[in-house]
């Protein structure tokens, strides 16, 4: 079966498949085409196959129970993540006002989009609109509300393009979208938001238009695979992609180059860059008139990594985790590098024992726990498809509370390092950690994007990193975070009549102000002519080059990337 059958097949698609991605009925696999594309067809004749680009494709199919012993799920980056929030003297800071200031530059926006994929936008909000009365946003995908008319290719959500959000302004504001979370909207007004003289506010890119997706919250299978409760806000891998889609499909049909915001992020995945998104922004990095601002996350001191290191002649050593109490459940995942090869048992907290568990290749088993009644799903990956490396899957449920103890055992001679991550902050409890965490390769996905721009937040009342911060590098050693950003108790105006101010801390602060300011050398090297070769990559050297380096160490380092961005520097590095 090659390529074009699929593409072909895509005609034969029923009417059934049109709500497939928001329809509870449904689960949905990421294929990756240049790896799988005779897989596809031969094991699911009926499904609903939606391709998304950079060789990517959605496949939509029936299903009643989460993915679990099944051996369709044996690739590990089939499944999809789930992602969580990463939640003017700031300008003065990164060199932004001297730039808007500075005659030749005067840099504001014009001319270029600012996309943000989030949490949505609430539409009425003054910073969001121009002077004239009409809207900053040139269109927006909502995902969650199905209502209205979805946007072209695309079979779920409802659009809302520039006139018809002015009209809506001007009849009935209340029928506008809102973002109830406010996440999102704190986001695109640090990157894009009109000037706000009371206070004396201003978005880092004021004349820039906006794409917004708000993107639907994760479906009820994900969130059970994941032990993700229900009031937690998370969405999932593949709707982000399409959002991404979505955003540059906009900007290649307004002509425009487009800076996109990715305030998101998981700890899940072997920290490479080669989880699916990752991939498919650095694949979308290429394109001239694109580039990417991703947070970093803030897992710096959470405890959720654990590295470690077989010695000479070792081959087993425990690693010690504690559970909160009331921990719904969590997925833990081993990672080894070939030709080592890793197997685990456990101690649970009563002092029931599992001995070392055996996988085949891609064996599935279930244990449970008595009488904590826990129960442990676990499964082996051999050769994770991309990276080669062994994963090992945990997904703990009902875990009972206290001290667990996992035995790693070393099977196999080869690279003696293994790494062990939970999921993020937001997914679990405080008081569930790794006793003796690591906090360095705490980057989170899509953070480790080979291509993509990754920030870490900065105080700039002290030049400190932000306490939370995550730490680099990834873990081949490659160099994230790349810049560091204001990101602690940043504050916006609310803009709205008896409002108050809103003040947030974190990486997609950083990650906002990242994408105001390629924003601006996008306005600098394509609306005015002045380097028709810009890409992401150029954009990085001389964002690197200008920026601060402060206190005595050496750069890059595993903290701070290569310090702190400032624009006007840039610049500076740009003339040579």
């Amino acid at each position: 079966m090659n390529m074009d059958n699929l593409y072909d097949a895509q005609v034969n698609i029923t009417s059934d498949c049109a709500n497939a991605a928001v329809n509870e009925e449904y689960q949905s696999y990421l294929i990756d085409l240049a790896l799988e594309s005779e897989y596809v067809l031969e094991q699911y004749p009926d499904y609903c196959y939606v391709p998304i680009g950079q060789n990517f494709s959605i496949l939509y199919f029936r299903g009643d129970t989460p993915f679990l012993g099944d051996s369709a799920y044996a690739y590990y980056n089939r499944i999809p993540k789930c992602y969580g929030l990463m939640s003017t003297r700031e300008l003065e800071e990164i060199g932004v006002a001297k730039v808007q200031r500075f005659p030749q530059l005067a840099l504001r926006g014009q001319g270029v989009l600012v996309g943000i994929i989030d949490t949505g936008i609430t539409v009425t909000n003054p910073l969001f609109v121009f002077e004239d009365g009409s809207s900053k946003i040139a269109a927006l995908w909502d995902q969650t509300d199905q209502t209205g008319e979805p946007p072209a290719e695309f079979s779920f959500g409802t659009e809302w393009i520039r006139e018809k959000i002015d009209e809506a302004l001007r009849r009935n504001p209340r029928s506008v979208p809102r973002d109830e979370n406010g996440h999102g909207t704190y986001l695109a007004a640090i990157a894009a938001g009109r000037e706000d003289e009371e206070s004396g506010f201003s978005g880092v890119a004021p004349d820039s238009e906006l794409v917004v997706v708000k993107l639907k919250q994760a479906k009820k299978y994900l969130r059970e695979f994941y032990s993700i409760d229900e009031d937690i806000w998370a969405c999932q891998e593949d709707d982000v992609m399409m959002a991404i889609r979505y955003i540059m499909r906009k900007a290649f049909l307004l002509q425009k180059p487009v800076s996109i915001c990715i305030g998101l992020g998981t700890n899940l995945g072997g920290h490479k860059g080669t989880n699916n998104l990752a991939r498919y922004i650095s694949s979308s990095s290429l394109l001239s008139g694109v580039s990417f601002q991703i947070a970093s996350g803030n897992e710096g001191i959470s405890g959720h990594h654990y590295h470690g290191k077989m010695q000479e002649g070792e081959n087993v050593q425990t690693v010690d985790f504690n559970v909160a109490e009331n921990e719904s459940g969590f997925i833990m995942e081993l990672w080894g590098s070939a030709p080592a090869e890793f197997s685990v048992g456990l101690i649970s907290p009563g002092g029931e024992r599992v001995e070392r568990i055996q996988l085949k290749l891609n064996e599935f088993r279930s244990i449970r726990f008595f009488p904590e009644e826990t129960v442990l799903e676990i499964r082996s990956y051999p050769g994770e498809i991309i990276s080669g490396d062994q994963v090992i899957r945990m997904n703990f449920r009902k875990p009972a509370a206290g001290t667990w103890r996992l035995i790693v055992y070393l099977n196999r001679d080869g690279n003696p390092d293994y790494d062990l991550w939970m999921p993020i902050s937001n997914f679990i409890k405080e008081d569930t950690f790794f006793l003796n965490a690591s906090s360095t390769e705490t980057v989170t996905s899509p953070g480790d994007s080979v291509y993509g721009m990754t920030y870490v937040p900065y105080d700039v009342e002290n030049d400190s990193l932000y306490i939370r911060a995550s730490r680099g590098y990834t873990r081949d050693s490659r160099v994230k975070p790349d810049l560091a950003a204001p990101g602690v108790s940043v504050t916006i105006p609310s803009a709205m009549k008896g409002g108050r101010e809103i003040v947030r801390s974190g990486s997609s602060v950083a990650a906002a102000f990242g994408t105001g300011i390629s924003a601006l050398i996008q306005e600098w090297a394509f609306v005015r002519f002045n380097d028709s070769t810009m890409t992401s990559q150029k954009m990085r050297f001389y964002l690197i080059q200008g920026a601060m380096r402060p206190g005595a160490f050496t750069y890059p380092n595993r903290d701070w990337g290569y310090g702190i961005v400032n624009l006007y520097d840039a610049f500076l590095a740009m003339r040579g």
